[in-house]
């Protein structure tokens, strides 16, 4: 590659990142909105850039000031908006923001667990006895009885709910540590906890106990399989980093998607304490179908309407162009 055409083709984007660097010293407050979102889109294609430089100019004066610019800019990205953000703006806006950006990967993630649930239904229906060596050991069906919650008594279900939330982040956590796997374990963990509930609810249907199985799963169960929707997706996006970094190095690729692994992975937490509460808490108390099924949505419901309507990127400002340059990249 020519150093002067990559110079003279890439030097407008790192002279405004340079402007942006220099108004943002004083805080990131002193930008609007618009200019934050330029912000973060010269900050990636820079380091982008200085990879490339670093591998084909890497003796060159141009590639030691574009690394000058990416570390300033770096610092104005991470560490200042890290710093001054609060946690009421963190759960109210950022973290809605950052979970809509994986959208693409919620989707493959949505697909994998869907999929799955649907081949435990055909695997059930067509061969009930072999689909029922797929339960965990021990288990059976429509063991439900008055008074009990799986056999755990009323005074019991304290200790039932900080088990089912310890085991639901363990499940969780190796959904997102799957990611280094490149994305094996992620999808077969997936895919195993889908074809799980798909067969245990056929054979709860074969059963005649599928009003009963809807009763005891639906409350907790499509905001907990949120959750693990939303582990799958940062598994993904850990996958594709080390997959696919495009012009970047691996590391690179997984420091830039830290933020949205690290949002994915605190609203996994928070909400799965909330599915193991509903589970744990209110999900025993014999819920008539509809309760069950409105308690149920309606948690599934606002989990998603935050991320579709919270999530929503600001309104780009008018964007305002420098009208000097401070520095200048195009002189080779």
């Amino acid at each position: 590659m020519n150093l002067e055409r990559f110079v003279s083709s890439r030097a407008a984007p790192w002279r405004e990142l340079d402007a942006l660097v220099r108004r943002a010293r004083g805080g990131v407050t002193t930008l609007t909105p618009g200019q934050l979102l330029e912000l973060g889109e010269h900050y990636r294609a820079a380091a982008a850039d200085l990879a490339l430089a670093r591998r084909a100019f890497p003796y060159e004066p141009v590639t030691e000031e574009l690394a000058d610019l990416v570390g300033r800019a770096r610092g104005i990205v991470y560490e200042r908006a890290a710093h001054g953000e609060s946690v009421g703006r963190f759960f109210s806006r950022t973290l809605w923001r950052e979970l809509r950006a994986m959208s693409s990967l919620l989707w493959l993630s949505i697909a994998v667990i869907t999929g799955s649930v649907l081949l435990g239904v055909l695997w059930a229906v067509w061969d009930p006895a072999s689909s029922a060596g797929l339960l965990p050991s021990g288990s059976h069906i429509s063991v439900h009885t008055k008074g009990a919650f799986y056999g755990v008594s009323v005074a019991s279900r304290g200790g039932l709910a900080a088990e089912i939330f310890v085991n639901n982040i363990i499940v969780a956590c190796l959904v997102v540590v799957g990611g280094f796997t490149y994305g094996v374990i992620t999808v077969c963990s997936l895919a195993y906890n889908g074809a799980l509930l798909g067969v245990i609810g056929t054979l709860e249907w074969k059963g005649g106990g599928f009003s009963q199985f809807v009763r005891l799963v639906v409350p907790h169960g499509l905001l907990e399989l949120s959750c693990f929707a939303l582990a799958g997706a940062a598994g993904l996006c850990i996958a594709r980093a080390l997959i696919d970094p495009g012009r970047l190095t691996r590391a690179e690729a997984l420091a830039g998607a830290t933020p949205r692994i690290g949002a994915a992975i605190v609203g996994v937490m928070v909400f799965l304490v909330c599915a193991g509460t509903v589970e744990g808490f209110i999900t025993p108390w014999d819920l008539s179908l509809p309760a069950a099924l409105a308690l149920g949505l309606a948690l599934c419901t606002a989990f998603w309407s935050a991320v579709v309507v919270r999530g929503r990127p600001a309104r780009r400002a008018a964007r305002e162009r420098p009208h000097t340059l401070a520095s200048d990249f195009s002189r080779a």
